[in-house]
């Protein structure tokens, strides 16, 4: 079996069409059809099904798929290790995050992290499947609120993050239930984003519907909005302590409370490259510093891991 086939058989998988592969590869559909049908005859058994110009994988390309993607990312470990013993600081980090407030932390850290290393480009990709991005090795890690569970990627909660009502208007209560959140006008987030996600959801429970007079992912936006007293937003801890938000108010949420743990993911047993471990120490550094709830045993123990 060749790492070839492999890598065709990877392409194809990941488009589910023929085509658009072989324009990817750079080859031709017919070369492309030809090798997959090569490696199949090695396996001993079909990995697509072929509906007309659709295919899918069968059972045994999806084992064949996870198993080629460990392959694949045991190759890039081999090259990231290379590079790491060499101590060059130089390369790529690539890092999978959900679109909102976490995107703004990764986004923030970029700064001093380029001043540290000039030479080291960063890619963040937003994208709602933090997970997957990993497993296809799209990602060296990714950061995510809800994380779904597979055997080969170890998870560990960075720290829980909290959400805030916030006013242009001072309270003496510093604490108001969610009921209450939901009387006034809000600015919020469009649905895409997780802080909003949590809201439908925690509304959608008591009955509620959420009805915001301004959606915008524009979180400066939203602070200048509720500065001008049009209404009132729901922000993480995350984003206010990113921004001048010194002439606004905040009261936490309560009734319920509004709280979402965010994890760092990555592949078990894998090599972390120089990047990567440099990024984590940022990222620690500043959680410590900004005192989020955390878990000390599990940030004590990914500290030791990328030392």
């Amino acid at each position: 079996m060749e790492l070839r086939h492999l890598e065709y058989f990877l392409m194809v998988s990941k488009e589910l069409h023929f085509t658009k592969a072989a324009e990817k590869l750079g080859i031709s559909q017919p070369t492309l059809s030809h090798q997959i049908k090569m490696l199949e005859k090695e396996i001993g058994y079909s990995l697509f099904n072929r509906v007309g110009k659709k295919i899918e994988l069968t059972k045994v390309g999806e084992i064949v798929q996870q198993e080629a993607l460990n392959i694949q990312g045991s190759i890039q470990s081999m090259a990231s290790q290379i590079v790491a013993f060499s101590k060059i600081e130089i390369g790529e980090l690539k890092i999978a995050v959900l679109p909102g407030e976490i995107t703004d932390l990764v986004s923030t850290l970029c700064i001093p992290f380029n001043q540290l290393y000039p030479n080291i480009k960063v890619f963040i990709e937003t994208t709602d499947q933090v997970e997957k991005a990993v497993l296809e090795n799209r990602a060296d890690f990714g950061i995510s609120f809800h994380l779904n569970q597979y055997d080969i990627l170890q998870v560990t909660k960075l720290y829980d993050e909290d959400f805030y009502l916030i006013s242009n208007q001072c309270n003496e209560e510093s604490k108001v239930s969610f009921s209450a959140v939901l009387d006034g006008p809000l600015i919020l987030f469009p649905t895409m984003h997780q802080c909003r996600k949590l809201l439908n959801k925690t509304s959608f429970e008591m009955g509620r519907q959420l009805e915001p007079i301004v959606e915008t992912s524009s979180i400066k936006s939203i602070l200048n909005l509720v500065r001008s007293g049009i209404g009132r937003s729901i922000v993480s801890r995350t984003l206010y302590e990113f921004y001048d938000t010194g002439d606004l108010f905040f009261q936490h949420i309560e009734k319920p409370s509004l709280t979402s743990g965010v994890y760092l993911v990555m592949k078990k047993n894998c090599f972390i490259n120089y990047a990567a471990r440099e990024y984590i120490k940022l990222l620690v550094r500043e959680i410590e510093k900004l005192h989020f709830h955390t878990e000390k045993d599990a940030i004590n123990s990914l500290y030791s891991y990328v030392l």
